[in-house]
C-alpha cells in the first residue's frame, strides 16, 4: 500500500514546489509520466520561484508524528512558515507514507522530495565517510557529539553529501544506542555467546562479534517476534525505540551500553534548494537549525522517558564500565583505521 501511495504522489510532489501555475496540460501530462525520472525530469524543467511566489515542499520520514524525527520536522515546517511569512509551507508523510528510509533518500537525490531527516548509517552509500559515526565508543556524550558534528567534520561531510545532490540543513540525532537481553550481562565477560540481533551494518556486527557474541541481521519489523520466539537473546537500539516498540514485554534487562551515538542529518535535495532564491535558501537555512535545536532537547528528554519507561514496566537496568567497553572494542578502531583514520585524526580521536 505504502508504494502504491508513494508512486501515486511522487509526480505531485514533485511540482507542489511551484504552486498551481502550470497549466490543465502540462499537469496531466506529469501525471501520467511513470517512475521517479520522468518525475524528475519535470523538476528539472521547472523554473526557479519569484520572491513572491508560494512554494510548498514536501518533507518524508519513516517515524511517527510524536517521534524525534517527527518533532524536529514539525519545528522545521512551523519556523519556515514564520520567517517566509506564509510563502513557503510543508506537506508533511510521516510514518514511511512514501516508503522506507532508503527510498526517500534516494528520492532526496533525485529530486522527487525535498526534505527529510535519515540517520548517518543509512547514507553510508551517498557518503561512505559517515559510516565514521558507526565506531563504538565515539562520543561520552550529546554536547561533545554536537560539537563536532557542527564543526569543521560536519562541514567536510556536508561538503561530501553535497555531491551526492543533497543539501546538509542541518544535524540531528537520535542519541546513544543501547542493548536490552533476556539474560543477565553484568559485566563484558557476559557478552559471549550472547546471540544479538543488530542492524545490517558491518560496524555494529563487529562490536558485538568482538566482545564475544554473535552478531545476527532480522529485520526491524521482525525483530519483536524473534525475541518472543528466542531466536535471538537481545538486540541494540536507542531507548526510545526499546520503549515505544514495547520490547520491555520479551526482554528483562536494559544495558546502558552507549555503543554507538547515532547522529542524522536534515537532508534537502539540490534540485529544491538550488530553485530557490537567496532570500528563500536563507529561510530554509534557519528552519533547519531552528529544527536541529528542538530535535537534539527532544532527543535527550525523549530517550530519559523512555529509560524510565522500561524501568517502571519491570526491566533491570544495568550500568556498565564504558571505558572497559572501548578497552575490549578497541580492535575496531584497528580493523577500520585505514577507512575512517583521517576523519578521526580531524576529530581529535
Amino acid at each position: 500500500m505504502k508504494k502504491l501511495i508513494a508512486m501515486t504522489l511522487i509526480a505531485a510532489m514533485t511540482m507542489s514546489m511551484y504552486g498551481c501555475s502550470k497549466s490543465s496540460d502540462k499537469a496531466a501530462e506529469s501525471s501520467q509520466s511513470t517512475g521517479e525520472t520522468a518525475a524528475q525530469e519535470d523538476a528539472e524543467e521547472a523554473e526557479a520561484p519569484s520572491a513572491g511566489e508560494a512554494v510548498n515542499l514536501t518533507v518524508a520520514y519513516a517515524d511517527a508524528e510524536d517521534s524525534v524525527f517527527g518533532k524536529g520536522a514539525n519545528a522545521f515546517a512551523e519556523k519556515l512558515e514564520e520567517v517566509s511569512q506564509g510563502t513557503m509551507t510543508c506537506t508533511m508523510y510521516p510514518n514511511g507514507t512514501l516508503g522506507s528510509i532508503t527510498e526517500v533518500a534516494a528520492m532526496i537525490q533525485q529530486g522527487t522530495c525535498d526534505v527529510s531527516p535519515i540517520v548517518t548509517s543509512s547514507l553510508v552509500d551517498f557518503c561512505p565517510e559517515l559510516g565514521v559515526f558507526d565506531l563504538p565508543f565515539l562520543f561520552k556524550d550529546y554536547d561533545e557529539a554536537r560539537t563536532t558534528i557542527e564543526g569543521e567534520t560536519g562541514d567536510h561531510l556536508a561538503e561530501q553529501m553535497a555531491a551526492s545532490n543533497m543539501h546538509v540543513g542541518s544535524w540531528m540525532t537520535m542519541g546513544f544506542r543501547e542493548t536490552t537481553s533476556s539474560k543477565p550481562i553484568e559485566s563484558v565477560a557476559d557478552f559471549r555467546g550472547l546471540k544479538i540481533r543488530t542492524q545490517s551494518n558491518e560496524v555494529h556486527q563487529a562490536i558485538f562479534n568482538t566482545l564475544g557474541a554473535s552478531a545476527t541481521v532480522i529485520n526491524f519489523s521482525e525483530l519483536y517476534t524473534a525475541m518472543e520466539q528466542k531466536t535471538v537473546d537481545a538486540q541494540e537500539n536507542p531507548y526510545v525505540n526499546i520503549s515505544s516498540n514495547a520490547y520491555y514485554e520479551v526482554q528483562d534487562y536494559l544495558v546502558e551500553t552507549n555503543h554507538v551515538f547515532q547522529l542524522a542529518a536534515l537532508l534537502i535535495s539540490d534540485a529544491t534548494y538550488n530553485k530557490l532564491t537567496d532570500e528563500q535558501k536563507g529561510w530554509v537555512d534557519e528552519a533547519a537549525s531552528y529544527a536541529a535545536d528542538v530535535e537534539w532537547e527532544a532527543t535527550q528528554t525523549d530517550n530519559e522517558a523512555a529509560k524510565q519507561a522500561c524501568i517502571d514496566a519491570g526491566m533491570t537496568l544495568v550500568e556498565l564500565d564504558h571505558d572497559e567497553l572501548l578497552q575490549a572494542t578497541q580492535s575496531v578502531y584497528d580493523t577500520y583505521n585505514s577507512q575512517y583514520g583521517s576523519l578521526l585524526e580531524m576529530m581529535g580521536k
